[in-house]
């Protein structure tokens, strides 16, 4: 029955995609069309087209990490995000014959060696960390930190929140039959969404570390016999997902597209355009 929701969960995704590959522009990706126009008397002539890509890396943008997540919630819902969490909901779906294995700690992890996954793991450890970042990155002058700690506080709020009302929707029983809270894991989450910020600003130098710390805490999850192999795979997913929204800016890279007419066919032309 839950793979049935599982399997549901991709067709909303994908149904979400379908308006945000179809925006208007300067909302969001299009198709190229070009045309070639003649020019008077000349072979070389162009018919210049604006084409707006997937957002991209937002470096500095002042703003306070609270009030930035109100707009993180609209820019959630993007052909970006129903990407991401389709290729996570089939990866989802191919681990769950390894949720069983997971019931009363199939795998035979030993939970001491993960105990301390469950408090890394915690909304409020990820939370307190992104906003001792912040503090430190703006008393020191560093901006770069400032912001890094910044967008790891909106990252939490945005995935936490999407997290619990699933929790609240799908109502799954843990392993351990606790409450019926098990589905997305939040822990997984919560690492996934630091890690997936930290990566952006500092690379795979800090990145590779931090997704190993997530892949841990999921571990630790599951040692623990909390979650599923399909809670942990979608909680990382939406801690992933999450994580992108905030650290990707809505201004568009754009591209001159320029069709020029030559013997025997035509050659198309691709010009970036800076903003």
């Amino acid at each position: 029955m839950f793979h049935a929701r599982l399997a549901a969960l991709i067709v909303v995704v994908c149904s979400v995609a379908v308006p945000a590959f179809a925006q208007a522009p300067g909302e969001g990706t299009e198709t190229a069309v070009a045309a070639a126009t003649p020019g008077s008397g000349s072979t070389d002539a162009q018919t210049p087209l604006i084409i707006p890509q997937p957002p991209v890396r937002t470096e500095f943008v002042d703003g306070n990490p609270f009030k930035l997540s109100a707009g993180d919630f609209k820019h959630f819902f993007s052909g970006d995000t129903a990407r991401t969490l389709t290729y996570v909901s089939l990866f989802a779906i191919a681990s769950a014959p390894w949720d069983r294995q997971g019931v009363n700690n199939g795998f035979n992890i030993p939970t001491t060696l993960f105990q301390s996954g469950n408090l890394i793991g915690q909304v409020a450890f990820q939370l307190g960390a992104g906003l001792a970042t912040y503090g430190v990155g703006k008393t020191s002058g560093n901006k770069k930190l400032a912001y890094a700690g910044r967008d790891i506080v909106r990252a939490q709020v945005l995935s936490q929140t999407l997290v619990q009302a699933l929790k609240f929707t799908v109502r799954r029983n843990r392993p351990d039959l606790s409450n019926n809270k098990s589905f997305p894991s939040g822990h997984s989450a919560s690492t996934f969404a630091t890690a997936t910020v930290l990566h952006k600003y500092y690379g795979w130098k800090v990145g590779a570390p931090a997704y190993a710390l997530g892949t841990y805490v999921a571990l630790a999850r599951m040692a623990w016999n909390r979650h599923h192999a399909t809670d942990v795979v979608m909680g990382a997913g939406f801690g992933f997902a999450s994580a992108r929204t905030v650290t990707m800016s809505m201004g568009k890279t754009r591209f001159s597209v320029g069709v020029q007419p030559q013997l025997g066919g035509a050659s198309v032309n691709l010009t970036k355009i800076n903003k």
